[in-house]
């Protein structure tokens, strides 16, 4: 046996306490049980006490824990421990002095889960339910933006979407394909008033009914019954056959529509009447209430049995001149005249608004019958006005607010036709492009668009409204439109911000809440392709070109960034090419560029 041995051995014999740094009279044992119990604080380290228990611990780790009084509890696994902390850092496996900090750990959650711990200033969310229109702008995954999809999961309260951003960026691409979509779901879109031709072509492929308006292209009477017209003729045949058969509860429930529907035809003549009225009474607009009486009056005499017209044969505008003027016992009242000289007197003013619904301009288009009534069962429908003069703002509003007035009459004939059982219940998505050409017409023309857009969610419609931006809404003459109209934003279900430049994101902000790196996002999209020298081939898309943000609440939780992508279809069949008129100056200048005659 050797020195070393043998001093080992004396030590070991002599018992821990004779051992250097160890008290004798103390239980080490009983002492780190109080300590782990809570009964006694832990001693100071550099004590003699701290120094003696250390040791202790380090030679009975089986009684004593981990080694620490933050150790495991007896009977807990290994992975519970916690290890003692040095000056050099954690003491066991994995510890020592680190000479680099690694990343810290990533965990992924909603904005909403970790609302307290969010840092992220745009959305990584991408919804994948309803029309397919393209990818995240970060994460690359693919982004459905559709508004009937999106309020089937609650995302929206109601099916509407709103959209703003400058020309030439892509907004109509991105209808289209939105449109698109819709068809695919078994719902019927429809285009009413369509300024630029831009829908016509998707129409076309798929089928859709294109209905032209405008000078020597189709004609437009504001007194038909249109499709709830037609609708009325079947619920009266469906009564009659339900009487019958003795079908008295069918027969009372078809009375009752038939009541309802009857009514709506007649409130949407009059309507459609006092709209072009407005229209051409540039510097007062109002009708007066007697005029209206008087309107009424005279369609419900024109519509009697001895007036000659009925829904399938209806009245012209020049009928319902020649009614008012020849007058009758009810119109006398309505203007509270008891002679014929005064009753003529008080209808001056309206008989001359009337005359120029039926020659003039307007006349063109709205004193004959209605060359293509609209179809329920057209998987799209398209009124092209394309045709229309773009100077006469008044024309342009008066047949776009017919069309719409139109749109919305055969969407209530779908309704009643499902509530009597005579078809299935049809969804139906309607898009309102270039909205700032229609309530830039004069007061009261927002008015007019606020009760054509307010009840969709109630008739089962999806609304797009599209315009340039939210400036558009502040032109307005007078300040109750401009009220009004920003009203649109706010019940819009969804807003999707396409480039708009930083002071348009401000004006906004009364409506939506941008982050900051939205509004950096959003006004970038607004510039045009990066400059290049002549000498590079490859043209280059303006940077904002098919992204948009798509907000989906107006607090600041952020939004969707996204790209649009095409299928190969749609570039194939070039129904996104709003650009066509230029495509032999584009094919020019890429051969010049390819030879190199580029001017100096």
């Amino acid at each position: 046996m050797t020195l070393t041995d043998t001093r080992r051995a004396s030590t070991d014999s002599d018992g821990p306490h004779r051992r250097r740094g160890f008290i004798p009279d103390l239980d080490y044992a009983d002492l780190a049980a109080r300590i782990e119990t809570g009964e006694t604080a832990e001693p100071a380290k550099l004590s003699r006490v701290g120094i003696g228990l250390a040791r202790w611990r380090n030679t009975h780790r089986d009684a004593a824990g981990s080694g620490s009084p933050q150790g495991k509890h007896r009977g807990d696994p290994d992975w519970r421990s916690a290890l003692a902390t040095t000056a050099d850092g954690a003491r066991g496996a994995g510890g020592g002095r680190m000479t680099s900090v690694p990343a810290p750990i990533e965990y992924e959650a909603s904005s909403v889960q970790l609302c307290g711990l969010n840092p992220w200033a745009i959305g990584a969310a991408a919804p994948n339910s309803g029309t397919i229109v393209g990818q995240h702008a970060v994460t690359g995954e693919a982004v459905a933006c559709d508004p009937f999809a999106y309020f089937r999961d609650n995302h929206i309260a109601n099916p509407s979407m709103f959209v703003l951003s400058l020309p030439g960026l892509g907004k109509s691409s991105l209808i289209r394909k939105i449109l698109l979509g819709a068809t695919a779901w078994g719902q019927t879109p429809i285009v009413a008033g369509d300024i630029k031709a831009e829908y016509v072509a998707l129409t076309t492929m798929l089928g859709g009914q294109v209905v032209t308006l405008g000078h020597g292209g189709g004609h437009l009477n504001p007194l038909a019954a249109g499709t709830l017209g037609q609708a009325v003729v079947r619920l009266r045949a469906a009564r009659t056959d339900a009487a019958a058969a003795g079908d008295t509860a069918r027969v009372e429930h078809l009375g009752e529509l038939l009541g309802t529907a009857e009514l709506t035809v007649r409130t949407r003549q009059v309507n459609a009447v006092c709209a072009l009225i407005e229209l051409i009474r540039y510097d007062t607009h109002s009708v007066r209430a007697f005029e209206n009486s008087i309107i009424g009056i005279a369609l419900d005499e024109l519509y009697s049995e001895y007036g000659g017209f009925d829904y399938a044969n209806p009245p012209l505008i020049r009928d319902l001149y020649q009614r008012i003027d020849t007058g009758s016992e009810a119109m006398l009242r309505a203007t509270y005249q008891t002679t014929r000289d005064g009753y003529r007197t008080h209808i001056t003013d309206l008989m001359q608004a009337l005359g120029a619904l039926i020659s003039g301009p307007l006349g063109t288009i709205f004193a004959d019958h209605t060359s293509q009534p609209l179809d329920l069962d057209a998987p799209m429908i398209c009124i092209d006005v394309s045709s229309l003069d773009r100077g006469d703002t008044a024309l342009k509003a008066a047949v776009m607010l017919s069309c719409w007035a139109d749109a919305y009459g055969t969407v209530e004939a779908a309704h009643l036709l499902a509530d009597a059982g005579l078809d299935r219940q049809r969804l139906f998505l309607l898009a309102l492009d270039e909205l700032w050409q229609v309530i830039g017409a004069g007061p009261g023309m927002v008015a007019r668009v606020n009760e054509i857009s307010r009840l969709n969610r109630t008739d089962a419609t999806g609304l797009l409204m599209i315009t340039h931006t939210g400036r558009d809404l502040e032109t307005l003459p007078t300040e109750a439109d401009i009220k009004t109209a920003k009203g649109f934003i706010d019940r819009a279900g969804m807003v999707v911000c396409g480039g708009l430049p930083i002071g348009e994101v401000e004006r906004l902000s009364g409506e939506l809440k941008f982050t900051t790196a939205e509004q950096d996002m959003v006004t970038s999209w607004s510039r045009g392709a990066a400059l290049r020298s002549a000498e590079r081939r490859t043209a280059r898309s303006p940077i904002g070109r098919g992204k948009f943000l798509i907000k989906v609440a107006k607090d600041t939780t952020p939004g969707i960034p996204i790209q649009t992508v095409f299928t190969d279809l749609e570039i194939d069949s070039g129904v996104h090419d709003t650009n066509a008129r230029f495509a032999d100056y584009f094919d020019t200048a890429a051969g010049d560029a390819s030879t190199g005659s580029v001017l100096r």
